[in-house]
């Protein structure tokens, strides 16, 4: 049979095609074969681990029923506040972690404006001529006596109301005015793992008393554990309820290198003194006095112009390490026993840095 000619339906005939009637496919010359699920070693590189924090995934792990937590319901401000960290550390949506620090940093504002009641800023009472008085001064008047005593030759002659000679200008003219006092400060706090929950809370309370009290002084914050880290240059703008946020998003783990956060905050200090405002800052330390990272860092309390050591808990055998700093940083030592009363504490050391006293 010709099976060049086989009968298909209709009547066509179909021929049976040829390898010769396809053109050639091109062969790679000294090239042999490849799997495509093969991987050379110059395709495939291992690469190191990325670690991603639960909130990066945002709503992989949300859930409409996140805010309905039983957990979260009974929970008011405060207690959100002091168990935020182990709210972050769960599986909840990146919106609901925004809200919980929003609400977080509001309840621990709200218990700092308790302890500083009405806030009151010290001012300075200034003479100075007319030209010189500066553009943030306040309650800017006059002053007739410095004027008679420093420039009596411009005034006119009482007695026969002939001008003087001397003509009248600015530069005779003293005026009196007040400024707000300033008042250069480096907080450094313990946020190890010794540190957490409602310590933390109570240690970002009495931070923001300070802000409270100097919301436009140059103040520098270092939160130290393993390493320290600056959470606030002296120099840097920011709102107060942002940087309590930044606070309460510190990790509070690890060791505690006491050395280290005792170096970042003299770097602070010696950027304060470059800024050149001519006081003397102070540093305070809110620190437990054990360190189980680095060398005793007494050695370095004396490179402080100011050192306050606010030493927290009950723990006596620090006690000693904290008295020698305190004395050698030319400062004070301040024991919180109750943690609950660490923000009244800070702000009698506020209250005293403003009336001047270095004690």
């Amino acid at each position: 049979m010709d099976r060049s000619r086989l009968a298909g339906v209709g009547g066509s005939v179909l021929k049976k095609k040829t390898l010769a009637s396809e053109p050639a496919l091109a062969e790679p010359s000294g090239h042999a074969f490849k799997s495509s699920l093969s991987f050379s070693k110059e395709v495939y590189q291992r690469s190191e681990p990325l670690f991603f924090p639960p909130e990066a995934f945002g709503n992989v792990f949300s859930s409409e029923a996140d805010e309905d937590h039983p957990e979260f319901k009974g929970s008011n401000h405060w207690d959100i506040a002091t168990r935020y960290h182990e709210f972050k550390g769960k599986r909840v949506s990146q919106n609901l972690i925004r809200k919980l620090r929003a609400l977080s940093a509001q309840a621990i504002l709200d218990r700092a404006q308790e302890v500083l009641g009405s806030v009151v800023h010290p001012f300075h009472r200034h003479t100075s001529l007319w030209n010189d008085v500066p553009a943030q001064a306040m309650d800017v008047d006059f002053d007739l006596d410095e004027t008679l005593e420093l420039s009596p030759l411009v005034l006119k002659d009482a007695t026969t109301r002939e001008a003087s000679r001397f003509p009248l200008t600015e530069q005779d003219l003293w005026m009196s005015y007040s400024v707000r006092r300033t008042q250069p400060l480096v907080i450094t706090v313990d946020t190890s793992l010794s540190m957490t929950g409602e310590k933390l809370a109570l240690t970002a309370v009495a931070i923001a008393v300070v802000l409270l009290e100097f919301p436009e002084d140059p103040i520098g914050i270092v939160a130290f554990e393993n390493e320290a880290k600056i959470l606030k240059r002296p120099d840097e703008k920011i709102s107060i309820p942002q940087l309590v946020e930044r606070f309460l998003d510190v990790p509070a783990q690890g060791y505690t290198h006491l050395e280290e956060g005792m170096k970042c905050a003299l770097k602070l200090v010696q950027e304060v003194q470059k800024m050149g405002s001519g006081k003397i800052p102070s540093t305070v330390l809110l620190t437990d006095g054990k360190y189980t990272a680095g060398r005793d860092p007494a050695y370095l309390a004396p490179r402080f112009p100011h050192l306050v050591i606010l030493k927290m808990g009950r723990e006596t055998s620090s006690l000693e390490l904290c008295l020698e700093m305190a004395r050698k940083g030319s400062g004070a030592l301040r024991e919180v026993e109750d943690l609950n009363s660490l923000p009244k504490v800070m702000y009698g050391v506020v209250k005293d840095l403003i009336r001047g006293r270095r004690s």
